[in-house]
């Protein structure tokens, strides 16, 4: 049996998009986090206004699982099946607790608080490492674990594990491309890469293509709009990536010095972004604005985009997804979510439930169904049936297997959410202060505000 917990808001209203759910995760992100359960005191961040939890969860049978989830239409039916076919297979039934975005944290945060925690529920990446080092999460038996590590992506199979265990698993993954507006590269005399990951622009081949766009592009375009608003803000990462460096140190203790040269490298190529008037002032990290919109209403002639925005890229133009430059090497950011599940009574299915969602098949109709990339190596993008664009989301899932596992040691840290607001508010300086703040001093300012930020 599948069922719900009904809550009082987000079923009258008209099911929101992934996209429009990914937005509000920027500023849930900016706000708080998992780390709020630090205490289980005042810290707690309460259920959000005009949601209530179902009286009786905390008393359930041992065969029924309470999942909490959120998603657009689309995603909530694949879950939906996702539990229809588990339940076909193992018996009992599966509880869905539905609920918006902005109060899946909240939600959960609630329910481990009085006894009524979702046995399994849906997290960022980044919100893993906060809600293990609370130690709330079940970790997967060890042989298990040992099972199905060789069936994922290294990177992405990092995502969920430390040196103890592994907490969840790796249900897809979502990263960036560049879009570029094919009809202004031709004004501006550029054309665009091939793309293959080989044929990448360097820092200074984009440099330049982006100079000749904006020299053309007239007043009211600008030449590239960059996706590290908000929660993004920890995508910054992937330049210092591939500039060949780390923002943290390799023991995650700390910061590197202030002035390592892919810190540095990484600093001045994105401030020159704005020095050069390269991308709009209002697109930097606390802006509210996100790059495909810029894009699809021609205020931009290149973006940053995440490939769960696909669905809703409509444009009267031409344009052609290009791979992120590379400078030393290729780096990604991570995107996705994992699922995970809680230690309590119904551990054992709850990880069996885990386990069911991301076999090959599963993840295949997950993945079709929400214009997500899979984690899984066993899992040919080309076989996968989206519905739009999948010439496009088969080159977005050859750009995430630059996904390193440097970035994802850095942006599942315990301190993710504490991390990423350190980089909206120390970026947003940087990129929108004048020439008096050197690319050095900006370093200096970052590196001592993240070293004071992992020591809280």
């Amino acid at each position: 049996m599948v069922d719900d917990v009904e809550g009082t808001a987000g079923r009258d209203a008209a099911p929101p998009s992934r996209r429009t759910l990914l937005r509000l995760a920027g500023l849930a992100g900016v706000a708080g986090g998992a780390a709020a359960l630090a205490g289980c005191g005042e810290a707690v961040s309460q259920a959000a206004e005009g949601f209530r939890l179902r009286q009786d969860v905390a008393d359930r049978p041992d065969d029924e699982l309470l999942v909490t989830v959120w998603g657009g239409p689309e995603e909530e039916a694949a879950f939906r099946a996702l539990g229809d076919s588990f339940v076909a297979a193992h018996g009992g039934s599966v509880v869905w607790q539905v609920v918006p975005f902005s109060q899946a944290l909240t939600t959960v945060d609630t329910g481990l608080r009085t006894g009524a925690a979702p046995d399994v529920f849906r997290v960022t990446y980044s919100d893993v490492g906060p809600y293990r080092a609370q130690d709330v999460l079940a970790s997967l038996p060890a042989d298990v674990a040992a099972r199905l590590a060789p069936q994922f992506g290294s990177s992405f199979w990092s995502a969920v594990t430390d040196d103890a265990a592994s907490y969840g698993v790796p249900h897809h993954t979502d990263t960036t491309m560049v879009l570029v507006n094919d009809d202004a590269l031709a004004a501006a005399g550029v054309r665009p890469p091939e793309p293959t990951p080989e044929a990448a622009w360097t820092w200074d081949e984009a440099l330049d293509a982006m100079r000749r766009v904006r020299d053309t592009a007239g007043p009211v375009r600008s030449a590239v709009a960059v996706n590290w608003q908000l929660a993004g803000a920890s995508r910054w990462l992937s330049w210092v990536g591939q500039a060949g460096g780390r923002l943290l140190r390799e023991d995650l203790e700390g910061a590197v010095a202030a002035d390592d040269p892919a810190l540095l490298a990484a600093m001045g190529v994105t401030r020159d972004l704005f020095r050069e008037g390269i991308t709009p002032r209002s697109m930097s990290t606390k802006s509210g604005q996100y790059t495909d919109g810029l894009f699809t209403s021609q205020q931009v002639a290149m973006a940053h985009v995440g490939n769960f925005t696909l669905p809703t890229v409509e444009t009267s133009f031409p344009w052609t997804a290009t791979f992120l430059p590379v400078q030393e090497r290729a780096t990604a950011d991570l995107g996705g979510n994992a699922l995970v599940a809680t230690r309590g009574p119904r551990e054992e299915r709850a990880l069996a439930f885990l386990e069911h969602c991301v076999g090959a098949e599963q993840q295949a109709s997950f993945c079709a169904a929400a214009s997500a990339l899979p984690t899984r190596g066993d899992v040919d993008v080309a076989d996968i049936p989206y519905r739009l664009l999948p010439e496009v989301l088969a080159l977005y899932a050859q750009q995430a297997e630059a996904v390193t596992t440097d970035v994802v040691d850095q942006v599942t840290v315990p301190q993710a959410t504490g991390l990423n607001r350190v980089l909206v508010e120390q970026l947003e300086v940087a990129f929108l202060g004048g020439d008096e703040l050197s690319d050095a001093r900006a370093c200096e300012d970052l590196v001592a505000a993240v070293d004071a930020e992992l020591a809280r």
